[in-house]
């Protein structure tokens, strides 16, 4: 996937800085793409519309890069981009996640591992395909569904979602972990409503997490 970015009229009295500037971008800003795209699909209804909201981010991210004046940050400053681009496009379409009542879903993460901690997290969603975590995050707000996939699938510091997210760091950690909680509980209300084989094979699963028979 390639992009056509708009070239801003930038001029200075000694030499044209555009190439020096599209070097930069290619530079620090477009090995992202991948993650970016990836990113977006998973907050889209379609890949085509995730294509056309990584367009429009780096479009904005061209326009204003200039501005960027560490490096180091772009990251974390063109995912915040990104999900300016997303939450502009929802509200235009008036489309509204599907949200699962939020104490249903915790009461089925505490059923999925008994109640024990955060970090059998990871362990439940290494036993998942890329879709159903699609799915699962789908469901439940995007508040908790964007802090959980900062952190557990795209790696951002806590430092780092915030600035992004636009909340204090305590408020991050906090959306992270009951998100997991929440993103377990949708885990579980889909594989719920899978045939009785899928079903048992999940009893099974969850049996060698706890330690039961295998």
């Amino acid at each position: 996937m390639t992009f056509a970015l708009a070239q801003p009229h930038m001029y200075s009295a000694s030499a044209d800085p555009i190439p020096d500037l599209r070097a930069r971008f290619d530079a620090v800003v477009t090995p992202h793409l991948d993650r970016l795209l990836a990113f977006a699909i998973r907050r889209s209804d379609s890949v085509a519309d995730a294509e056309d909201a990584v367009q429009e981010a780096f479009v904005r991210a061209w326009l204003g890069f200039a501005d960027l004046r560490d490096d180091a940050n772009a990251r974390p400053w063109i995912y915040r981009i990104l999900r300016t681009v997303l939450s502009d496009s929802r509200e235009k379409s008036g489309r509204r996640q599907q949200l699962v009542f939020i104490t249903r879903l915790e009461d089925a993460h505490d059923e999925l591992i008994g109640g024990e901690k955060d970090a059998l997290f990871s362990e439940v969603v290494s036993r998942l395909d890329g879709e159903a975590i699609h799915r699962a995050l789908a469901k439940i707000p995007e508040d908790f569904a964007a802090a959980v996939e900062l952190h557990d699938i795209d790696g951002f510091k806590y430092a780092e979602i915030a600035d992004i997210v636009g909340v204090p760091i305590g408020t991050v950690m906090s959306r992270i972990s009951r998100g997991r909680k929440l993103l377990a509980g949708a885990i579980t209300s889909d594989r719920s409503t899978t045939p009785a084989e899928a079903q048992a094979d999940d009893l099974a699963e969850r049996r060698v997490m706890r330690g039961g028979p295998r």
